[in-house]
C-alpha cells in the first residue's frame, strides 16, 4: 500500500537522521530507567571506524619510505613503530654496520653493571708522609678510569660550549688541599687499573691522529691530547702524544705549579707500591651521567673506558675482551635478543660491527624507560651530536635519537614527536657511499614528522564516552 510504502521511507529516514546523530528519540519514548547507559556516538560516525583512517595513514607513510629508501644509494633497514604497532618494516633483520647506536648496548649495561650512582676516583698515594707542607719523596697518581677530566685550556675549543665534563683543577686543588707546597721527588702517573692496549687493534690507524679517540688509559687528561693546558710545565718538555698516563702527570705538574707547588723531581709512569697510603681522592660524576655525556656527545673513549670498567667489574680484568663479554652477559639478563650483536667495541668505531633494526630499536626502547638516559639523546637542530643537523628542515626539535655516523655508515634510533601529536619510535641504519651522507637518515626522519598529517589524532576520531 502506498501508505505503508510511505511510512516505511519515513522510518527509514529517521533511522539513518538517528544514526548520524541528527535526531534523537523523545524523551518519553526512551526509557524511565536511570541507570541506562545511552552512547552518544552515532551508528554511522567515523568515531566507530577509527582503526580505517589509522591503516590508512600507515600505509601513506609506509609508501613514502618506500619511495625514499628506493632512492637511497646503499643498504638499508628501517622499524618504524606506533605504541608497538609496526608501521613501517624494511629489512629489520638484516646485518649491518651499526656505529655509535651500540652505544646503546653500552649504556644498558653499565647503568645494569656498574650502577647509575657509581664513581671513578682518582687517587693520590704516596709512601713519604707530608711534614712542614713538603712532601718528601714521590707522589702517585693512581687512575681510577674518569674519561672526561679537561683542563680548561681544552675545555675553550670544545665544539659543543654544553658538553659536560670534569674539571681538572679539582686533581690539583686535592693536592694543595693536604697543605703540600713542594715535592722532593717525582710525580708518577699509575693506570694499572686497566690493561696496556691503547688502541684496538682492528681501528683503522687514523683514529689515532684525528681525534676519534684517546688513549685507552685509566688516566686521562684532555682526551689524551697535549698542549692545552696554560703553559708547559718547561719550555724543552716533549710531551710524548698518546702517552696519556705520562702527559695526565705533566698536564699536572703544570697546574700545580700555578698554584705554587713545586716538584723537585721529574714526570714518570709506574705502578704505585702496594704499601702506599691514600693522601687524597677526587671521584668522577656518578656513572649515569658519565653515560649521558656518553650519548649525548656520542664520546668514544668514554665508551671505551666504561666498557674497561665493566670487565674489572665482572671478571678483575680491565679489558675490552672482558668488558664486551660483561656487556653481553648483562643484555641477556635484561631480556634483550644479542644474536644479531657482534661488538669488537664499545663505541661502535669498529667496522666489524653489526647490529640489525631490530635489536636496535629493542635496545632504544629499554633505554627509553630511563629517563635519565633519554634526555640525554640528542635532539635534531638543538643539542649533542644532531646539533648541527637537521636545521631547518620538519625534523628540527622533532627528533631525539642516538646517531651513529662513520664513512659510508649513518644511523638513528630514537623518536619522532609528529605535527600531529603521535609519538614514534624507529630505528633506520644505512651503509653505502650515498652523497647526502648524514642527510640520508635525516630524510628519513623528516618523512616521519608528516605522519597522519591528514588524518585525526585518535583521541578525536574514537568513540565517545556513553552518557
Amino acid at each position: 500500500m502506498p501508505g505503508s510504502a510511505a511510512r516505511r521511507a519515513a522510518l527509514l529516514v529517521a533511522i539513518l537522521l538517528l544514526g548520524v546523530g541528527l535526531v534523537e528519540f523523545p524523551a518519553s519514548a526512551q526509557s524511565s530507567d536511570a541507570s541506562t547507559v545511552r552512547p552518544t556516538t552515532p551508528v554511522l560516525s567515523a568515531r566507530r571506524f577509527p582503526s580505517a583512517l589509522v591503516a590508512e595513514a600507515d600505509a601513506e607513510l609506509s609508501g613514502a619510505i618506500d619511495t625514499y629508501v628506493n632512492k637511497v644509494v646503499g643498504n638499508t633497514c628501517a622499524i618504524v613503530e606506533l605504541d608497538g604497532r609496526r608501521i613501517v618494516t624494511r629489512g629489520p633483520e638484516t646485518p649491518l654496520v651499526p656505529a655509535s647506536t651500540l652505544k646503546m648496548a653500552t649504556a644498558l649495561a653499565a647503568i645494569d653493571i656498574l650502577g647509575a650512582d657509581r664513581t671513578l676516583r682518582t687517587r693520590f698515594v704516596s709512601d713519604a708522609r707530608v711534614q712542614k707542607g713538603t712532601l718528601d719523596g714521590d707522589l702517585w697518581v693512581v687512575g681510577g678510569g674518569d674519561p672526561i677530566l679537561t683542563t680548561k685550556g681544552y675545555v675553550s675549543v670544545f665544539d659543543d660550549p654544553d658538553q659536560v665534563s670534569s674539571e681538572f683543577d679539582r686533581i690539583a686543588d686535592a693536592v694543595v688541599d693536604l697543605g703540600i707546597t713542594r715535592i722532593t721527588g717525582s710525580l708518577i702517573g699509575d693506570d694499572s687499573r686497566y690493561d696496556d692496549v691503547r688502541w684496538i687493534p682492528s681501528w683503522p690507524s687514523r683514529y689515532q691522529t684525528g681525534g676519534t679517540v684517546s688513549p685507552l688509559s685509566a688516566l686521562v687528561v684532555n682526551d689524551g691530547n697535549s698542549g692545552y693546558t696554560d703553559s708547559p710545565d718547561k719550555p724543552t718538555t716533549t710531551r710524548k702524544v698518546g702517552d696519556a698516563p705520562l702527559l695526565f702527570v705533566q698536564t699536572l705538574r703544570t697546574v700545580l705549579a700555578q698554584r705554587g707547588v713545586s716538584v723537585d723531581g721529574g714526570s714518570a709512569t709506574g705502578t704505585a707500591p702496594p704499601g702506599a697510603t691514600e693522601l687524597a681522592a677526587v671521584d668522577s660524576l656518578p656513572v649515569v651521567d658519565l653515560v649521558g655525556e656518553m650519548l649525548l656527545n656520542s664520546d668514544n673513549t668514554t665508551a671505551e673506558l666504561l666498557t674497561k670498567e665493566m670487565g674489572l667489574e665482572t671478571t678483575g680484568r680491565g679489558t675490552t675482551a672482558d668488558g664486551l663479554s660483561a656487556i653481553r652477559q648483562s643484555l641477556q639478563r635484561q631480556g634483550v635478543e644479542v644474536s644479531a650483536l657482534v661488538m669488537n667495541d664499545g663505541s661502535g668505531l669498529d667496522t666489524g660491527n653489526r647490529a640489525n633494526c631490530s635489536v636496535l630499536l629493542e635496545l632504544f626502547e629499554r633505554l627509553a624507560k630511563m629517563p635519565e638516559l633519554l634526555a640525554n639523546l640528542p635532539v635534531g637542530g638543538r643539542t649533542g651530536t644532531l646539533r648541527r643537523r637537521m636545521l631547518s628542515t620538519p625534523s628540527m626539535t622533532k627528533v631525539r635519537a642516538k646517531t651513529g655516523t662513520l664513512n659510508g655508515v649513518n644511523a638513528l634510533a630514537g623518536i619522532v614527536d609528529t605535527t600531529q601529536g603521535w609519538t614514534l619510535n624507529f630505528t633506520f641504519l644505512h651503509s653505502g657511499n650515498d652523497a647526502r651522507t648524514t642527510g640520508v637518515a635525516d630524510g628519513f626522519t623528516d618523512r616521519l614528522v608528516s605522519y597522519g598529517t591528514r588524518r585525526p589524532k585518535s583521541s578525536s576520531i574514537s568513540p565517545l564516552p556513553p552518557r
